[in-house]
């Protein structure tokens, strides 16, 4: 009687597993040989809270279609965090992290929704195994440079932000300030990029402009992320439930005479004045930069 019970109690055995297969096969994955992935991310106080119609935070760890994937690189560069790893869920998921690798374009459009200070300079994504990815991200600024621009802002805000002033006024006279003070790097040789360069040697190229104005912006609260094309970035401006398109870069050119120009005609404009004045350089891809 107890050895057809065994058999019985066998075979039953059997069918659950037979039955529960995939489940049981995901639970030792994750648990036994991933320990259930382990990640937890931290994040910095540049994290930013915002969500994108391209991208949005997320607290999953594993990616279970396309969006997730696109929104767990995007949550990674966010929080500040420069090693992360997570688990592919879906058949077609590490296709899609190869396909990141290989074209690097979404991952850097990405990049420009987080703060200049969690920017990389330098992302490497490992595919791990046929489930798991890794991330790991070089910062763009140095602990150095971070603390030498925050403290050039904050000097800078003191001595010329009223509490008075309206978020327009902020923007203008910091527009304003940092074209009197910079000059458009033509030295294709240096390409001074970002905006520890711009304040250090008073010039930069358009990534420069882009990134101290974002800065600002985010140390004013003043919601923003820079937008690019394919040879040119600037920054897009949230000012009272509206977005407008702010180009440093192109209100301070650069001209034969050697003279200084300070012109506003790419301050706070729509995406239709943008166009009417620039569809080239400004032509951005408007399925990721949406708000736009």
């Amino acid at each position: 009687m107890k050895d057809l019970i065994k058999i019985i109690f066998m075979i039953s055995l059997v069918i659950v597993v037979y039955i529960f297969r995939t489940n049981i096969s995901n639970f030792i994955l994750n648990t036994i040989i991933y320990r259930g992935n382990g990640e937890v991310l931290t994040y910095n106080e540049y994290y930013r809270e915002n969500d994108y119609l391209f991208v949005q935070n997320t607290d999953v760890t594993s990616a279970t279609n396309y969006q997730d994937l696109l929104n767990i690189f995007y949550t990674v560069m966010n929080s500040g965090d420069d090693n992360f790893s997570f688990m592919c869920e879906y058949s077609e998921c590490i296709s899609d992290v190869n396909k990141l690798i290989d074209d690097s374009e979404i991952i850097s459009n990405i990049n420009n929704f987080v703060h200049p200070f969690n920017s990389y300079y330098q992302i490497r994504i490992t595919t791990i195994s046929d489930r798991e990815v890794n991330i790991k991200i070089d910062k763009l600024y140095s602990e150095s440079e971070i603390k030498y621009i925050k403290n050039y802002i904050d000097d800078y805000i003191k001595e010329n932000i009223g509490d008075s002033m309206s978020d327009y006024d902020k923007i203008r006279k910091f527009h304003d300030y940092v074209i009197n003070n910079t000059e458009y790097d033509v030295n294709e040789h240096s390409r001074l990029f970002n905006a520890y360069e711009l304040i250090t040697t008073n010039k930069a190229i358009c990534s420069g402009y882009s990134d101290i104005m974002a800065i600002y912006l985010d140390t004013l609260g003043i919601q923003n992320y820079r937008i690019s094309s394919e040879n040119h970035v600037w920054n897009l401006v949230n000012l009272d439930g509206k977005w407008y398109h702010l180009d440093v870069t192109w209100d301070d050119p650069v001209v034969s005479d050697g003279k200084q120009y300070l012109i506003h005609n790419f301050f706070m404009i729509s995406t239709e004045e943008l166009f009417k004045l620039d569809d080239l350089e400004h032509n951005y891809d408007k399925k990721i930069y949406m708000e736009a």
